[in-house]
């Protein structure tokens, strides 16, 4: 005969890995700081040249969008002129 394994039917608090506002809520503000603090240490963060050079991708395609939308609203107000007068 063969033995059946039993289960257990003890339920384990599962905590989220992710951390959040859970996290802060079950262990504590100060504990939620420090972890918080831990995290920013570890991470990497961009040169000023890598940040400088971002910056200017981002403010470039600002400005090419910025003319792209200028222009097609341009035209379009000039063609509902010619249509509805």
């Amino acid at each position: 005969m063969a033995v059946a394994k039993r289960r257990s039917k003890r339920r384990t608090r599962r905590r989220s890995s992710a951390g959040g506002f859970r996290s802060f809520l079950d262990r504590g503000p100060f504990r939620f700081v420090r972890d918080t603090y831990g995290e920013l240490r570890r991470s990497h963060w961009p040169s000023q040249q890598e940040t400088t050079r971002l910056t200017l991708i981002v403010l470039g395609v600002c400005l090419l969008l910025a003319a792209i939308l200028g222009t097609f609203d341009f035209g379009l107000s000039r063609l509902s002129e010619l249509i509805f007068g």
